[in-house]
């Protein structure tokens, strides 16, 4: 597993939460589509961002937090189910996933298991997340790239 060091600006997302298992976020991301379609906020360079609040291996299932987000600009305002909040820049430690997002917990493992302790840097306490690279109606499951994003203590 191939591991970078990104120093990131921080992002303005819209979002929608999603509670329950992972695998189950899909009603999440057609609410927030179908919001951001209509007000044309799929143009070029928009991020497509998962963010992962819970270990599912420590967290029970019914109370996994998954945000589904896009970027958005400073004139997006939050409405409704959709809030728009802020992804913290600074440093992540970032891997490139291919294959199902089913098999993301594998990397994460990897990530955790193999390349922190390893790493001389300190992760920090704050929720990890994902750049979707491709779009799953598109790309077959073993095709999917999505990079992960892990925050870390400043050096």
């Amino acid at each position: 597993m191939e591991i970078r060091i990104e120093k990131i600006e921080s992002m303005r997302v819209a979002s929608v939460r999603h509670i329950g298992p992972y695998e189950e976020c899909e009603p999440a991301w057609q609410k927030l589509c179908a919001w951001a379609g209509p007000r044309g906020l799929f143009g070029p360079g928009v991020k497509m961002i998962g963010i992962s609040h819970d270990d599912p291996e420590v967290t029970p299932p019914e109370k996994i937090r998954y945000d589904a987000c896009i970027t958005v600009g400073d004139a997006i305002e939050s409405e409704g189910e959709v809030v728009v909040r802020m992804i913290p820049g600074g440093d992540y430690a970032v891997a490139t996933h291919k294959g199902p997002f089913t098999k993301l917990i594998e990397t994460y493992n990897k990530f955790y298991g193999e390349w922190a302790p390893q790493s001389g840097r300190v992760v920090k306490k704050a929720a990890c997340f994902e750049i979707y690279l491709n779009d799953p109606d598109r790309t077959s499951p073993e095709e999917l790239l999505t990079d992960i994003y892990i925050p870390l203590e400043a050096e």
